[in-house]
Order: C-alpha cells, then sequence, then structure tokens
C-alpha cells in the first residue's frame, strides 16, 4: 500500500503542542516532532513499507502499525482510497467543514442531572453582558409608541411577501419605522429566566432568550426624522444618533452597490454581540445559533413592513469590516450580520396592495374549488 499526507489539514496550537483535527471527526491528534517528520516526508505517496523502513528494523513494525492508524484517522490516504473531497467543501474550503463538523453533536444537557450545576457554574462565573445596547450622550430621536395597526389578514401577508429591488422615492413616515423597529426588534414582554436571569420575550425567535441582534438604521427620506446613521435602543424605543454624515452613497459603497440597499427610505444594519451568546452556550454549536436568530429577524422584519404595505429587500452581500467601521464597533466582538432595507414600492413593482380588495391567490382559488362531496350532489363544474 501507498499512502502520502492528506491535501487539506487544520492545525492549531494547544498549550505547548501542536494539534491536528482528524478529519470528519471532533477530535484532534497531537503532532510530534517524529510525526511532523514523517508528515513533511509524505507529501507524495509513498509505499508503507519503505517508511517503516526509515525507523529501522526493531521500529519497522510498530511504524507500519502506526502508518494504518494513520491512514484509518484520515491523516495519510492510501491510493488505492477516494480522496474526493465532496464537492460542497470543494467550494466552501477546509475552515468552513472543520466548523460544520466542530458545531455538531452537542450535547444541550436536557433531562441531564448535570445541568443544573452547569447553570450555577455559568451564573458563577460572573453576570451576564448586558442585554441591550445605549448611546446615552447621542442627540436621539423617540420614536411613537403607538405603533400603525396590522390588520392585514395573515395569510394575505404571506401571498405578497417578497424581497422588493425598486422603490417609489417617496418619504416613509416616522409611524412607520417606529412600528417596524418595535416589532422587529423591541421586547414585548419579560419573562423569568430563573438561574439566568429576566429574559426578553421579542416576536422574533432567539436562541436561550439572548437576544444578541442590536440595530443601526441608515435614514434617508422618514419623516420626522432627519438622515443620518442611528443605533436603535429597543428598550427606550427610540434612535440615538451616530452619524449624521452617512447616506446612500456611504451604504452603496459598503453594500457593493447593490441599489435596493440604499434606494429605499431606509436601512437596517444588524450586528451579532457575541458575548450574549458565549456566555450562556459554551460550545462550538453556538456559532450557528446567531446566524438562525438573523434570519428569524430579517423574516419578521420582511412581514411587518409587507403589513404596512412597504416594500422589503434583505442581503448579506456587504463589506463586513466596513461596515463595523462605520458603526464604530469592534468586529471581534460585536460584528455585522445583515442588511435590511425598505421604502414605499415603486409603481409597477409588480407588488399587489395588501387590502380585501386584493385577495390573494389562494383565496381566489378557494372561491372556485368544488369538492367530490359537492360534485357527487350536482354541483356545476366547468367543462
Amino acid at each position: 500500500m501507498r499512502v502520502r499526507r492528506r491535501d487539506q489539514l487544520i492545525c492549531r496550537w494547544d498549550s505547548d503542542a501542536l494539534m491536528v483535527a482528524l478529519p470528519g471527526q471532533r477530535r484532534w491528534l497531537r503532532v510530534t516532532p517524529d510525526l511532523f517528520a514523517l508528515l513533511q516526508r509524505l507529501d507524495d505517496y509513498t509505499d508503507v513499507d519503505e517508511v517503516a523502513a526509515h525507523f529501522g528494523d526493531e521500529a519497522a513494525e510498530a511504524a507500519t502499525r502506526a502508518l494504518h492508524q494513520l491512514r484509518d484517522a484520515g491523516i495519510l490516504v492510501a491510493d488505492t482510497d477516494d480522496d474526493a473531497t465532496p464537492p460542497v467543501w470543494q467550494h466552501w474550503g477546509p475552515v468552513a467543514s472543520r466548523m460544520h463538523i466542530e458545531a455538531r453533536d452537542a450535547n444541550y444537557l436536557v433531562d441531564s442531572p448535570r445541568r443544573d450545576a452547569t447553570a450555577a457554574q455559568i451564573v458563577a462565573d460572573g453576570e451576564p453582558p448586558a442585554p441591550f445596547k445605549r448611546y446615552p450622550h447621542a442627540p436621539a430621536v423617540h420614536l411613537p409608541r403607538r405603533a400603525l395597526p396590522l390588520r392585514s389578514p395573515v395569510e394575505e401577508v404571506f401571498a405578497a411577501r417578497r424581497t422588493h429591488r425598486a422603490f417609489a422615492g417617496t418619504p416613509v413616515g416616522i409611524d412607520a419605522l417606529a412600528t417596524v423597529l418595535a416589532c422587529t426588534f423591541a421586547p414585548q414582554r419579560f419573562l423569568d429566566g430563573g438561574a439566568f436571569g429576566p429574559q426578553q420575550g421579542r416576536i422574533s425567535a432567539s436562541a436561550g432568550g439572548r437576544h444578541e441582534v442590536e440595530c443601526y438604521v441608515a435614514v434617508y427620506d422618514v419623516t420626522g426624522v432627519p438622515p443620518g446613521l442611528y443605533h436603535y435602543a429597543p428598550e427606550v424605543h427610540r434612535l440615538e444618533l451616530l452619524d449624521a454624515s452617512v447616506d446612500r452613497q456611504r451604504i452603496a459603497a459598503l453594500a457593493y452597490e447593490q441599489e435596493p440597499s440604499y434606494q429605499g427610505a431606509f436601512t437596517c444594519l444588524t450586528t451579532t454581540v457575541a458575548a450574549r451568546l458565549s456566555w450562556k452556550y459554551r460550545h462550538p454549536r453556538a456559532y450557528r445559533l446567531w446566524m438562525f436568530d438573523a434570519g428569524h429577524y430579517g423574516q419578521t422584519f420582511a412581514l411587518t413592513c409587507t403589513a404596512l404595505g412597504l416594500a422589503p429587500f434583505q442581503t448579506v452581500a456587504f463589506h463586513d469590516s466596513g461596515v463595523e467601521a462605520m458603526l464604530g464597533v469592534d468586529g471581534d466582538h460585536e460584528f455585522a450580520t445583515y442588511l435590511l432595507s425598505a421604502g414605499n414600492p415603486a409603481p409597477g413593482d409588480g407588488i399587489r396592495p395588501v387590502g380585501p380588495e386584493y385577495p390573494p391567490p389562494a383565496r381566489l382559488a378557494a372561491s372556485t374549488h368544488r369538492s367530490p362531496a359537492d360534485l357527487a350532489a350536482g354541483e356545476d363544474q366547468l367543462g
């Protein structure tokens, strides 16, 4: 059998030792000087017996066993193995593959006797990160507390929801912006989280009620709100001005000139405050959670906008570091996550206004549907 080093291996330093990840497993192998030298030598297929002979007659048998074990572990591959990387990982690379593996099969201690002890240890390690972020000295715009009514039937909102790429160029009222922000990002109630303290009940789901999402709003054309970049403070329902010079051109440059990112009336840039999650969830699987939560918030945003007759847009195509620099946040602790924008829909954009005079397709279809029982009873039917 001929073997060589696997093309792509993930390594890390652990204290004073170099560790190599076992492909396809959540396990790591300590790299000794002999193993390091062996991996350097095996950059091309070499016969196992020839490799073992380098260790001398007395150690050849043990070396052969070790080579077979390294092949079984995936560190080495044989010329008879199917060493083709699955297409998805060819495109995404070994680091993404390793993250996927490390995030699998986490033990959430559900109904485990260790659960209470683990929770107590988390609490004993210190207070959780603040659930809200504030800019107390920034000029503020206090938003209306009374939300606009969302009375459209849910099936009509579902049928009308879509991603828009054209806007009318007309202003949106402050009441509409306040309603979108309150429904998407503000707590609706507070709950008893036990050892983990009070938890927020928002419309969007969040892992463990941690609600690590922060919202920043670039306002361009909202009646009652001067243009500029704001932070939305959900617990007091107000906008805190960060930079009055931020305009559509700044957002366009960060969003690869995608027109719907900046041509609406406002753009919401959401971030993830990682410590709110990592304080409670201390395993790599938690890295997935902010992605799920970002999606929950994005859909709540889109549905709220749709119910108000606004045209929503969302994208993750933006320059992360540039957004973080504009927001003035440390990307290692609070990182850019999602871009959500909205405005009044452009005439002829293909949107059907939400209202009783524009029933969704499902309702139109139901109005002409006849069940088998109806047909058997002699109901009229189309030929």
